[in-house]
């Protein structure tokens, strides 16, 4: 089953950061719905993606556009990411490198307000339960 969880932390790596963690099966499925989703052009809530928890409290809307602007925070515990169809290919691209192992990237895009980070085998469920979350 795909593991993807999904949270947002202030000063978290030095900044206020919107944190995917996945395992291999999660990576691939959020590869996966990406493609669809940003191919549908429809704007869609990152609660969507199959396999996915989402830290209570956050809500997350993806949008493809014509400017590319990066992740905006719109109300507390609330975001629009908003990426041009390049700007999520290059997302895509980012998290594919993943594949090869554990580490990190950084998803930026031009203007975000928080940092957004996707990450495989760095966190996992232990620490997520550390924090209460489910």
């Amino acid at each position: 089953m795909a593991y993807i969880r999904i949270g947002f932390f202030e000063d978290f790596k030095s900044a206020d950061t919107l944190l995917i963690d996945v395992d291999r099966d999660g990576l691939h499925a959020l590869i996966a719905w990406l493609r669809d989703a940003m191919e549908s052009g429809q704007r869609t809530t990152i609660s969507d993606c199959p396999g996915s928890v989402v830290q209570a409290g956050l809500h997350i809307d993806l949008l493809r556009s014509r400017d590319d602007v990066g992740i905006l925070r719109t109300a507390e515990g609330a975001f629009v990411w908003q990426r041009s169809e390049d700007g999520w290919a290059d997302i895509v691209e980012l998290l594919a490198a993943l594949k090869s192992g554990t580490g990190h990237q950084y998803l930026d895009g031009p203007r975000d307000e928080i940092q957004p980070m996707a990450s495989i085998g760095e966190y996992g469920i232990e620490w997520w339960n550390s924090l209460g979350a489910r």
